[in-house]
């Protein structure tokens, strides 16, 4: 009998650069955002949104920016500028397109992967669920950021531009880390809430199905009844809690059942949500490593 031969297949062992384990999450993030940038309508196209959006406040900002009207209704109304009344709310022209963009985007992330199995990938390559988890939300929050917090960042800027003096100037220098504020805000809003309903399922349609009818059936089901309950009711409604932070920033009111919002109520909305989210996503995550999703079984 012949002895067993062993043949060379080609195999060889890997010799590259190795990453370290603390870094494995940028690596999730750039394919997070370069997959959202292929084609055009996931980002591109409603980035233009976005930019056209800019543009057109801005324009209204430089030709109205010296009227004056009313904040609240009634005698005692307090009179501003159009152009400083305007501001606070320029955040609120950027929620419709951060709702898309969390439909394209956000709301099919963690289902679109169990799904697909691309969580035998991820695990096959010793990620970790803590990797996974912040590697999707800093892809995510880099891209709605530059919708949420880039568009009313700019508006600033022109507002600041429209000044008659530089003690005017000066005085309205504030308004950038506000609308940074608000921005911040906005983009935790389309980026964590939406991820989170997208570990409720995993069906890209259902995940899809759900986030849009929590935003926009129970989020107007609970302003409608904050009128005949409690204001603090409104402030499920995602966009009213981010109208709300945004005007007590600029200590200003707005007429509208959205600006009866308390700011207590609004920022526990805000970050009950966020925290519930990102719950739900390391759940998904990790139940589907310990489950054997991850190529181990």
């Amino acid at each position: 009998m012949s002895a067993g031969q062993i043949h060379d297949l080609g195999y060889k062992r890997y010799v590259g650069s190795r990453r370290a384990m603390g870094t494995r999450w940028r690596v999730i993030m750039r394919h997070q955002i370069t997959s959202a940038w292929a084609g055009w309508w996931r980002f591109k196209l409603w980035l233009i949104a976005a930019l056209l959006t800019t543009t057109s406040v801005s324009a209204v900002l430089y030709f109205m920016h010296d009227r004056a009207f009313k904040m609240l209704g009634g005698i005692g109304g307090q009179v501003v500028k159009f152009a400083d009344g305007l501001v606070p709310l320029s955040a609120m022209f950027y929620c419709k397109v951060g709702f898309i963009v969390s439909l394209t985007i956000s709301a099919t992330v963690v289902a679109g992967d169990l799904q697909s199995g691309a969580f035998t990938f991820y695990f096959a390559r010793s990620v970790r669920p803590v990797d996974y988890v912040i590697g999707k939300l800093a892809g995510l929050a880099v891209l709605l950021a530059v919708i949420m917090a880039a568009g009313p960042l700019v508006l600033a800027g022109v507002r600041l531009g429209l000044s008659e003096n530089l003690d005017e100037l000066i005085g309205l220098l504030p308004i950038l880390a506000k609308e940074l504020a608000v921005g911040a805000i906005g983009t935790l809003i389309y980026t964590a809430i939406p991820l989170g309903f997208s570990a409720l399922s995993t069906s890209r349609r259902y995940a899809l199905a759900i986030w849009a009818a929590y935003y926009v059936m129970i989020g107007s089901m609970a302003s409608g009844l904050a009128i005949v309950t409690t204001p603090a009711l409104a402030a499920i409604d995602l966009p009213a809690s981010l109208q709300a932070i945004s005007l007590y920033l600029f200590d200003q009111q707005f007429p509208g059942r959205r600006a009866n919002v308390p700011i207590s109520a609004a920022l526990i909305s805000v970050f009950g949500h966020t925290a519930a989210a990102i719950a739900a996503v390391v759940w998904r995550v990790r139940r589907a490593q310990q489950t054997g999703v991850g190529g181990s079984s």
